[in-house]
């Protein structure tokens, strides 16, 4: 019974380990594996308490002091005492510091989703490189069989004395470039494996997919582009400049606060002289050396700056999504032409076979196509990751994902 029960978890254990994990799957494990995103994720919870700390400037300020000592000419003394303030007017420097935390905030959170974009932008380019390395292996394994059969067969042609010495010798050396690329097949399937269980920080040895891709007609680029990450974050730093700029102003105005007082001091404890006092404040600044003329021409100049770069990054935006969006379409159409090159390719090989087996075709003729029927069969590997990429870059440009 009990080594029943342990060839039962051997097999359990030899599936779990052959598993072929799906994108769904991969998706889902890398969620909460990546470092820069649980670390956007930390400096967006930071600065969403710096928003909150603003208030803090609109709140009363309250403070308590007790104190007990001696001296020469008092052998004690005993105080205790409260004390408030309350701003009621800062020149307006409290509201636009808010509104400055806020957009800092909401610069972070678009950080965040333009960092999980290009996270999931790598996971995908990680789980891609192994899908086409498993399918690049079998194609070279498959082709390494073809050339050894050939090799054979121009063997016994040139043994019979039908074929020339150079054509056998070019044919044992396709057999060796055949050998150097499933080895160089494996390297790389070791090494996809090995970057992608990086990314999910767990071991993973082969993937599934499906190589389908579909892309709409149309696409509204100016709503796509106000939703990018990146036209968010351009978008906040023109909001900070503007902000900055506007708070510029408060530098020419005065600060009003109201402030109170009480507190009990005596030579013995409990203390029973009291005092009281509650005061308006009032500041004003009437030549800071021209600091505030200054500033007001900084903020003006820096605020036309952001201005100018907001536009530039708003037409870098929309071009790099068009041009993702072009790309996209051409290497889907790329790879549809290639699969029916592939198709043609096999057709002619099959016939090539036949003639020069009897005659009808010479070797040259024959070594064409049959080589040329390879090379496709390596460039429609090539051709499907290319367009699952382009799939890949297209959402990224836009701050998405394939899900």
């Amino acid at each position: 019974m009990n080594r029943s029960l342990a060839i039962a978890f051997m097999i359990l254990f030899l599936v779990g380990q052959s598993h072929a994990m799906t994108w769904k799957e991969t998706f889902s494990i890398a969620t909460d594996r990546s470092n820069d995103i649980k670390s956007a994720q930390k400096g967006l919870e930071s600065t969403k308490w710096l928003y909150y700390k603003s208030y803090g400037n609109f709140l009363p300020q309250i403070s308590a002091n007790m104190s007990a000592g001696s001296s020469l000419s008092n052998p004690q003394s005993f105080s205790y005492g409260l004390s408030a303030s309350q701003s009621i007017f800062k020149g307006f420097s409290n509201y636009f510091s808010m509104q400055s935390s806020y957009i800092n905030y909401m610069s972070d959170d678009a950080n965040l989703k333009n960092t999980m974009a290009n996270y999931y932008y790598s996971l995908r380019s990680a789980f891609l490189d192994l899908f086409s390395a498993q399918e690049n292996i079998e194609v070279q394994r498959s082709i390494l069989a073809s050339r050894k059969k050939n090799s054979k067969m121009i063997k016994l042609l040139y043994d019979s004395g039908r074929e020339d010495k150079g054509n056998y010798l070019r044919t044992d050396a396709q057999v060796d470039e055949a050998e150097y690329k499933v080895s160089s097949a494996e390297r790389d399937l070791e090494l996809a494996r090995f970057r992608l269980s990086q990314l999910l920080e767990q071991k993973v040895t082969s993937v599934e997919g499906s190589a389908d891709v579909s892309i709409e007609k149309m696409i509204d680029l100016d709503a796509l582009v106000k939703k990018t990450p990146s036209f968010l974050l351009a978008k906040y730093q023109l909001d900070l400049a503007d902000v900055a700029q506007k708070a510029t102003i408060s530098e020419f105005l005065p600060s009003v606060s109201l402030s109170a007082n009480y507190s009990n001091s005596d030579t013995a404890w409990p203390p029973n002289s009291s005092s009281k006092s509650i005061s308006l404040n009032l500041s004003y600044a009437l030549f800071p050396g021209g600091t505030n003329i200054a500033d007001r021409f900084i903020y003006n100049f820096r605020l036309d700056k952001a201005k100018e770069d907001f536009a530039k990054s708003q037409k870098d935006i929309s071009y790099n999504i068009k041009q993702a969006y072009e790309h996209l379409k051409d290497a889907i159409e790329a790879y549809s032409v290639q699969n029916k090159y592939l198709i043609a390719a096999a057709e002619r090989a099959k016939i090539a076979q036949v003639q020069y087996v009897n005659g009808l075709t010479t070797y040259d003729e024959w070594d064409r196509i049959q080589t040329e029927y390879v090379n496709y069969q390596r460039s429609e590997i090539s051709s499907n990751k290319a367009m699952l990429l382009a799939e890949a870059n297209w959402y990224k440009t836009y701050g998405g994902w394939v899900k």
